[in-house]
């Protein structure tokens, strides 16, 4: 592992690579389990309400391994953390497939959450260090490669469920696989940079880290809700056939992740605050006005604008989470359980908002959300610019 102060640029290069592919990996794995959750429901006889609650346990399990992992980062630092639950996911990945019961599944599932979640927040950690080496945006490319992994893994989940290949010997194979690279991947990491110390000894509390968990819960609502209601209301209200019904999350994850790969430009050339501002008033005007249209062109048309307006939200966040006084761990953590119940609550919630109204009607809550998240996003950025750090001056 190099040192934080070297600027060696291959090195640095090789570091960014290998964490990229972590990104990827722990996208690949989640997205490569979904097209089995059919199989698994059928297995095990499972209601819609048991496998609603089953389904709970990886969101659970991470906010539980959150708050530690920040912690631990801090202590070991974020490389020595990221290969270590790196392997523990691999370890932990055929758990679901080898449930018997609903107890198991939901255990299986609590325990994926428990070292993904925690994955998450150190290798976003290391993320952050390796931005710091650059002294430039790089955040959002880290998450294009999460989002290119789901594509991937959708792909090889499907062919799986396909070919009748069972969920356990799946991922069984698939982990044999990336531990292989990840082997090559925990060499190239970089040590921590020494954290900022807080004024006078004393540790500030920072609202600033409470408003991009806000802004972090109304984008990740925003988001896990595209994905679970986009194809509901493609069917029920728009009554297209059940092969165009992925057809709007298909176009919302394309440009997601098209926003993210080029995100980093964005924000080098307009700032954080004037990037966040900008996507978040394409993703609001374009859904509202795909809404309004009620069409599957015009849906899946708005629904592509949310994804761009999402695509760099949570890089953003996570990048202003990490500046200021104190070590990036800990804030990374705080920042990221916060955004985590967007994900836990926000598919859920729009149950009983579409069953009293309508689906159409509750999808109002996404171009909604989108805009919140823009607004205490660019608050929480302009308040961490006066912190002064180098990260945050160029906050325009």
């Amino acid at each position: 592992m190099i040192q934080a102060t070297e600027q060696l640029p291959g090195r640095l290069s090789r570091a960014r690579i290998a964490t990229s592919l972590i990104f990827a990996f722990n996208g690949l794995l989640f997205a490569a389990w979904v097209p089995h959750i059919p199989e698994v429901k059928h297995q095990l006889g499972l209601s819609d309400a048991s496998l609603g609650l089953a389904l709970l346990g990886p969101a659970i399990g991470s906010v539980i391994s959150m708050p530690v992992i920040g912690r631990a980062t801090t202590r070991y630092g974020s490389g020595m953390v990221t290969a270590v639950l790196a392997f523990a996911t691999y370890l932990a990945i055929s758990g679901p497939g080898l449930a018997r019961n609903l107890p198991e599944l939901f255990g299986a599932l609590v325990l994926w959450g428990v070292v993904t979640g925690g994955l998450d927040v150190a290798m976003n950690s290391q993320a952050v260090q390796i931005e710091t080496s650059y002294r430039r945006p790089i955040m959002s490319s880290f998450h294009a490669y999460w989002s290119i992994g789901t594509v991937l893994g959708t792909v090889l989940g499907s062919l799986g469920a396909g070919f009748g290949v069972s969920l356990a010997a799946q991922q069984a194979g698939l982990a044999v696989l990336l531990a292989l690279v990840t082997g090559w991947c925990v060499r190239q990491f970089i040590a921590d940079h020494p954290p900022r110390d807080y004024q006078a000894g004393k540790r500030v509390f920072e609202f600033r880290l409470v408003l991009l968990g806000m802004a972090g819960v109304c984008a990740l609502l925003a988001e896990g809700s595209a994905a679970d209601w986009s194809p509901v209301y493609l069917r029920d209200d728009l009554q297209v056939s059940p092969g165009q019904a992925g057809i709007a999350f298909g176009a919302f994850t394309v440009m997601m992740t098209v926003g993210r790969l080029t995100g980093d430009r964005l924000v080098l050339a307009l700032g954080r605050s004037r990037s966040l501002s900008v996507l978040a008033g394409i993703g609001t005007l374009g859904m509202s006005l795909g809404l309004l249209n009620n069409t599957l062109i015009g849906s899946s048309i708005g629904f592509a604008c949310l994804g761009l307006g999402l695509s760099v939200m949570v890089p953003v966040i996570f990048s202003t989470a990490a500046d200021g006084p104190g070590a990036a761990g800990p804030k990374l953590a705080l920042v990221s359980s916060f955004s985590y119940l967007g994900f836990l609550l926000g598919p859920a919630s729009l149950g009983p908002l579409a069953h009293a109204t309508s689906v159409h009607t509750a999808l109002w809550v996404l171009p909604t959300f989108a805009a919140l998240a823009g607004v205490l996003g660019v608050i929480a950025v302009r308040m961490t610019a006066r912190l002064s750090t180098p990260a945050a001056a160029d906050v325009r």
